[in-house]
């Protein structure tokens, strides 16, 4: 059993502060069943790593990266190798191979420094360099492929996913829009929608759709299954940046996309220009955790074998933090917590005036 007085002296004793807020407490609270696995968590933070002096060296094998749970710059090929031997992520032979394994950065983060100020942001861009090998190309990094024709047939666009994980994400973006308020017909702007999954889902619920995403091929993925299947959804192509056209809208999502986002403060302003007064902004599927005091790179089995092998940006943020960013925009946040089992954090804003 673990109580609020063991995360504060958790902090104290391990990172030599206290938590940043109140939310952070309840994460963990939520997260972890002991003391034990709390203070674990915090010894694999980078930011313990790095105040600690942990040893950076790089294991000489992929037997030495296993036996030390611990991934470094030297090891990531053969990190990415291993697991795709193993099964796909998110498969339960993946999820044990990888338990306990993180990433040892060598790339040196000031967490001291402001978090919106870009020193800090070129410090994590730097360490996204690191693991990805890449420079930061969002247009080119930031793409799938897939054969339209099975995705557009499926019953859903996800298509080839198990239906556990399908299930997932219907409950993740259905419960976005319970606590959302919105009402019939609204008209939601889907932000980085992807296969369109949240779109169809959206519109299932009586909203319409706009989805946003980069990759053309999406767009015409949503757009085809839309025609077929009658929803009031449609797609166009855009970023974070560029948001097509001069529309308002009742409220706008981020489903699993917003993390992408190397500064989520500057599309969020943008998308609070685009909503009507009292517009809702909902936020789901997002890693909100404690890797960081503020916000960086995910450091975790999952994000770092996306970084390595499709050259993705995974960022993450403290609960403090990303709400800090919201409010910032212009919103005042109307319900933020941590939902049961793996549902995540959900956040329902408003556009103030």
């Amino acid at each position: 059993m673990i109580e609020r007085h063991d995360i504060i002296a958790g902090y104290k004793e391990l990172l030599d502060r206290s938590p940043e807020s109140d939310a952070v407490v309840t994460a963990h609270l939520a997260t972890h069943t002991s003391v034990e696995a709390f203070r674990a968590s915090l010894r694999q933070s980078p930011e313990y790593l790095i105040k600690s002096g942990a040893p950076r060296k790089s294991p000489k094998t992929t037997q030495d990266w296993r036996q030390t749970k611990i991934i470094t710059r030297n090891t990531l090929d053969s990190f990415v190798a291993s697991s795709d031997n193993v099964g796909p992520p998110g498969s339960p032979q993946t999820d044990e191979f990888w338990r306990g394994t993180h990433y040892a950065p060598e790339t040196k983060v000031n967490q001291k420094l402001d978090p919106f100020g870009e020193e800090y942001v070129a410090q994590q861009i730097e360490l996204y360099k690191e693991i990805s090998v890449r420079d930061l190309n969002q247009q080119a990094n930031e793409l799938t492929d897939f054969i339209l024709a099975d995705h557009v047939a499926g019953a859903n666009p996800y298509t080839l996913f198990p239906p556990t994980s399908v299930a997932l994400h219907t409950v993740r973006v259905s419960r976005a829009v319970q606590y959302s308020g919105l009402m019939s017909g609204d008209h939601v702007l889907d932000m980085g929608c992807g296969w369109g999954t949240s779109c169809e889902l959206m519109a299932f619920c009586g909203l319409e759709v706009t989805g946003l995403d980069i990759n053309p091929r999406f767009v015409e993925l949503v757009n085809t299954r839309a025609k077929r299947i009658g929803h009031k959804v449609g797609a166009v192509q855009g970023s974070f940046e560029d948001i097509p056209g001069d529309s308002l809208y009742d409220a706008a999502l981020y489903y699993e996309s917003l993390h992408h986002a190397v500064k989520p403060w500057e599309t969020l302003s943008l998308v609070h220009s685009r909503l009507k007064a009292g517009g809702k902004l909902m936020l789901a599927g997002e890693p909100v955790n404690d890797m960081w005091k503020h916000w960086g790179i995910r450091t975790d089995p999952l994000s770092v074998y996306c970084i390595r092998k499709f050259g993705w940006f995974e960022s993450g943020w403290s609960a403090d933090f990303i709400s800090r960013c919201v409010k910032r925009c212009g919103f005042e946040i109307e319900h933020f917590e941590a939902e049961p089992g793996s549902i995540g954090w959900i956040m329902i804003a408003r556009k103030a005036g």
